[in-house]
């Protein structure tokens, strides 16, 4: 039978004090069958959906076709999207134009043109599009067409993901795998099943959640689809902590070094 090489040792102990992450924390979806079905509660559904609160920032845009002079006094003023300098000659190029936006002030109203000071605060983009335009026909007499955006729907993800930041989503809901995917997926170095979650509530009150990705029945948690302002973190595991951790790191290296300099000095003297 072939002797193991002793001096190998050292490198197997060094490999397994480092090596803190076992297959199983790895994976998403993790589940006992093949096939697995859940039921998304409806309580569930309802907190998904994302709700306007004081200090989202709305686009709101009425349009009559055919008759746009009756919509002017519904909108805003437009205004430049952009603007930018031209260093040589000083002129200046717009990029484009929009709309201004309304903000939603801390009693959860907008002060909207021609109708005065209306409650926005707790509709969804659909129900508040419904509402502007029954409030509308009751001064026209032709069928307006009413657009709500929430622009300042963003999120934030920290942690051990590859690229951490502020996020802007582009839609009326995303979830939590589809947020991950924007910051380009976790580390090997990320906590699957402690990742949280932390919620602004529209009376300011903050709220926390822990959520473990590497189940599948994930997606019944209300945290599951994220709202405006959320914040995802995925914290690292020990693997991580050890190696950032400068002095505890070289204090391994250092007695695997001893520890191979041992026993290589007791093997030659056995000879």
């Amino acid at each position: 039978m072939r002797k193991l090489n002793i001096k190998v040792i050292p490198c197997v102990l060094l490999f397994a004090v480092t090596s803190c992450t076992s297959y199983k924390h790895i994976p998403y979806f993790q589940s006992k069958g093949n096939l697995v079905e859940f039921e998304i509660p409806a309580s569930h559904t309802e907190e998904s959906i994302v709700r306007f609160q004081p200090d989202d920032v709305l686009a709101i845009t009425v349009n009559v076709v055919g008759e746009q002079k009756i919509a002017l006094d519904y909108n805003l003023p437009i205004q430049p999207s952009a603007t930018s300098f031209d260093g040589d000659d000083g002129a200046i190029d717009q990029q484009g134009v929009g709309r201004q936006t309304y903000l939603v002030s801390k009693n959860g109203e907008i002060d909207f043109p021609t109708l005065g000071a209306i409650k926005v605060s707790g509709y969804t983009q659909e129900e508040l599009q419904e509402y502007i335009k029954k409030l509308l026909l009751g001064r026209m007499k032709v069928n307006p067409v009413v657009t709500v955006r929430l622009m300042n729907f963003k999120i934030m993800i920290l942690g051990e993901v590859a690229r951490p930041g502020q996020y802007t989503v582009n839609k009326t809901h995303i979830d939590l795998f589809e947020a991950i995917t924007l910051a380009g997926d976790m580390t090997i170095y990320g906590q699957r099943n402690n990742v949280w979650i932390r919620r602004q509530l529209p009376d300011g009150i903050f709220k926390y959640a822990k959520l473990d990705l590497s189940k599948a029945n994930v997606i019944t948690s209300p945290y599951f689809y994220l709202r405006q302002n959320d914040l995802i973190y995925v914290q690292p595991n020990n693997m991580k902590v050890i190696q950032s951790d400068t002095s505890l790191w070289n204090t391994i290296v250092g007695m695997a070094s001893f520890l191979m300099t041992v026993i290589t000095f007791l093997a030659v003297n056995r000879r």
